[in-house]
């Protein structure tokens, strides 16, 4: 080989390696994460409101110009975010639901339990994904209803799985799991802005508590074709 061979060889395996030894892709990757984990914190604690893409940056140890060749902008790094939370609680979620122990009942009270932890035990979370994300713009809205049908979704299926077992009346339980879904991130939102006076998990405990209170409820339900201008004969005028 060539001296010049040589040099040319030397010059694409450095090109490869990159900084530190690591390839463009790797060092992009790292930034990513780097980017994530800064937006996570400061969403989370001082807000999306008043986070600045600099300010990310700087906690990233980022530039600006590498911010920007993997987000569009301060929304876009919000929605990577949101989307990173959602993933593992999801995660979450199904281990919790697939493992097999305690009757099916107890498995989602556990389950719901267990994702309102995971809000609450880094309040960072629970800020980002019911107060921050809340009303930035319609593409934020739309994930926001996605997710909510998402966990509505899993909460249905398992309600119907219970309706198959006699546990639960046969009914369709879309809008239950809609309103539980809804439940949740209102005390969420709750713990995270008021006083409540409970720890993270006495909170998600709380939670699990009204969910199994809605449970024994639902098994108690009879559908009626009463109409809703026609009172029940036990009512009665204050």
């Amino acid at each position: 080989m060539t001296d010049s061979a040589k040099k040319r060889t030397a010059s694409t395996r450095g090109r490869k390696r990159g900084y530190r030894g690591l390839s463009a892709e790797e060092l992009r990757r790292q930034r990513h994460q780097r980017l994530i984990a800064a937006g996570t914190a400061l969403f989370g604690e001082r807000g999306y409101a008043a986070t600045p893409i600099e300010a990310v940056c700087s906690q990233a140890k980022v530039s600006t110009r590498h911010f920007y060749e993997q987000f569009g902008g301060r929304e876009s790094i919000l929605h990577a975010v949101y989307d990173a939370l959602v993933e593992e609680m999801e995660n979450i979620i199904r281990a919790s639901l697939t493992s097999g122990r305690d009757t099916l009942t107890q498995r989602v009270a556990d389950t719901i339990e267990s994702a309102i932890h995971y809000l609450l035990v880094d309040p960072r979370r629970g800020r980002i994904i019911c107060i921050e994300a809340v009303g930035v713009s319609e593409a934020m809205e739309k994930k926001r209803r996605g997710t909510t049908h998402a966990l509505a979704d899993i909460i249905q299926r398992y309600a119907e799985f219970m309706a198959e077992s006699g546990m639960l009346p046969e009914r369709n339980y879309r809008l239950p799991a809609v309103a539980l879904v809804g439940m949740f991130n209102e005390l969420v939102a709750e713990w995270l802005t008021e006083d409540t006076g409970l720890s993270a998990a006495e909170m998600a405990r709380e939670a699990k508590i009204m969910f199994r209170a809605m449970i024994f409820g639902a098994q108690h339900y009879e559908a009626t074709d009463r109409p809703d201008d026609e009172p029940a004969a036990d009512d009665s005028v204050a």
